[in-house]
């Protein structure tokens, strides 16, 4: 027999994610290397141990990017703060574009399918999570994200 849709949500409710603030599982936003540094991250946030040892380009594959995104390098903002469990979702692995199975016909073909094992949570619209200057990395295009 199935879950009740009701058991599902608790589950959901009570749901822990595995984060930190550094080391491995740190919660990274990656953005294009050459922006203005921001105060606060929104959109789409990952896990740090899914991309050390990876260079932009390899990145930018994983993740699900436009061909690129990250030619030039990237910024990887770490959080000054853990996300509370009301400010994000969870939207399955980056081979799944916003969550959803990618289907050339209606998916947006500059966001393709990433790897399956990278998972990927969404900021809900209205809510921007301080970043923490000292937690921002630059990686130039060639170079490998440090591993922790």
């Amino acid at each position: 027999m199935g879950r009740s849709d009701w058991q599902h949500e608790i589950d959901e409710a009570v749901r822990r994610e595995d984060w930190a603030l550094s080391g491995p599982k740190r919660v990274i936003k990656i953005v294009p290397i050459g922006r203005a540094p921001a105060g606060f991250a929104s959109g789409y946030l990952t896990l740090a141990k899914f991309v050390e040892g990876k260079t932009p380009q390899q990145i930018e594959t994983d993740l699900g990017l436009p061909t690129g995104y990250l030619s030039a390098g990237l910024r990887a903002y770490g959080l000054a703060r853990l996300p509370l469990a009301h400010e994000y979702e969870y939207d399955l692995t980056t081979k799944y574009p916003a969550g959803l199975y990618f289907n050339p016909a209606h998916s947006d073909p500059n966001y393709p399918p990433g790897a399956s094992h990278i998972h990927q949570w969404k900021i809900r619209d209205g809510v921007a999570l301080p970043v923490d200057p000292a937690r921002t990395i630059d990686v130039q295009a060639g170079r490998l994200f440090p591993r922790s």
